[in-house]
């Protein structure tokens, strides 16, 4: 408000002085006051104000009056007399926080009869800026909520462009799952047949039991595509060993190619009721991820471990899948379950993770991740916890 007041007082049109002491000495002049007795403010300044020849005699006695009684005080010259003009003074006194007056506020008004007309044009002055500022301030408000608007835009637009992507995919998707199964048929008859051959060695009926097996997802998966099948009309109950085990083993080659250690950690007694095949497209996801972020000597830890929720005392599990590869940048985790991104590159589709964290909730789960880039730190853990009996899922 000071800085506000001299402001106003600068660009005020009307002359006002400031003095201070029992000789009226005068310490501030504004342009107009500067104007009105046609001397500088570097003249001025040091004065005795009722030594300023334009100022009339009755002003001094005013001013002792003023220093005196510590009130405000006006005064009329009623008459023209010689260098003194028709004119009106003001005059506030400044008083110190003991209530003694430390100096005088003067306003002179050259003519009297506009005296109103001055003192409003001030007021007028006085407002006009703080309507300024006080539009200035709706004014960044309005921006605000203008970016705000925008982003919002950008953000809908975003959700719009994915939108329409899994539109594009799903469709996509239904064509190549319906000409996938005309070849899938053939091949799983030829396996029949193969299988069916007298003196076939054991090993080579477990790899086509293997093929087989492998042959009934790809067609589990393709029919779920199209719309057309669902894997059971409940979920079946399975031993957690023998789901982590069937995934080691569709990833065994490209274990022995990282030369990576595989740590798997799981009660020979713990059984989950879910869907097998979707369980096993999840895990198989997250470990095919962890191999490809390790460098050669890598090591991952395959965990699952059964625990009692301690907001409702339902038993849950938990599958933990850690390496020690090289981590995912901070930046890009919020973002890693969204459908298309992905930190591949060129040979990652971004739909692994959208996918499996799909089925984690389906089945009532929840799926969590840590990373670190930091050397020696550096790893990312994939945690999933999902019911012990899926009963919720659809």
């Amino acid at each position: 408000m000071l800085d506000l007041c001299r402001a106003v007082t600068e660009i005020s049109p009307m002359p006002i002085a400031g003095v201070e002491g029992a000789a009226h000495t005068v310490t501030y002049v504004n342009p107009a006051f500067c104007l009105l007795v046609k001397k500088t403010k570097e003249v001025l300044i040091g004065q005795e104000f009722a030594s300023i020849e334009q100022i009339g005699p009755q002003c001094a006695l005013l001013l002792d009056q003023v220093y005196r009684t510590g009130s405000a005080e006006t005064h009329t010259v009623r008459e023209r007399s010689g260098s003194y003009p028709l004119c009106s003074y003001a005059m506030w006194p400044v008083l110190s926080g003991d209530s003694h007056t430390k100096g005088i506020i003067v306003q002179v008004i050259e003519e009297a009869s506009i005296h109103q007309d001055a003192i409003a044009m001030n007021e007028a002055l006085m407002l006009g800026m703080i309507r300024q500022h006080e539009l200035t301030e709706q004014a960044q408000l309005l921006n605000t909520k203008l970016e705000d608007e925008i982003a919002a835009r950008k953000n809908a637009e975003a959700a719009l462009i994915r939108s329409e992507k899994l539109a594009s995919v799903g469709r996509m998707s239904a064509v190549i799952a319906h000409e996938i199964n005309n070849p899938l048929a053939a091949v799983t008859d030829l396996l029949y047949l193969v299988s069916s051959i007298e003196g076939m060695p054991d090993p080579a009926l477990e790899y086509l039991e293997t093929a087989d097996a492998e042959l009934k997802r790809i067609a589990h998966i393709t029919r779920q595509t199209l719309g057309f099948y669902r894997e059971t009309s409940a979920p079946t109950t399975f031993a957690m060993t023998g789901l982590l085990d069937s995934v080691l083993d569709l990833l065994r080659a490209k274990v022995r190619a990282k030369q990576a250690v595989v740590d798997c950690q799981c009660d020979s007694a713990l059984q989950i009721t879910a869907m097998h095949g979707e369980l096993r497209q999840v895990l198989s996801n997250l470990l095919a991820n962890s191999l490809d972020a390790l460098g050669q000597n890598g090591q991952i830890i395959f965990r699952a471990s059964l625990f009692r929720d301690p907001r409702d005392g339902t038993s849950r599990i938990r599958i933990t899948i850690a390496d020690s590869g090289k981590g995912i940048d901070s930046a890009a985790l919020p973002q890693i379950f969204e459908p298309f991104f992905t930190t591949k590159g060129a040979i990652g589709n971004g739909l692994g993770l959208w996918v499996s964290k799909q089925i984690i909730e389906k089945h009532g789960g929840s799926i969590r991740v840590r990373s670190c880039t930091n050397r020696g730190q550096r790893g990312t853990t994939f945690s999933i916890v999902l019911p012990q009996t899926a009963s919720q899922v659809p």
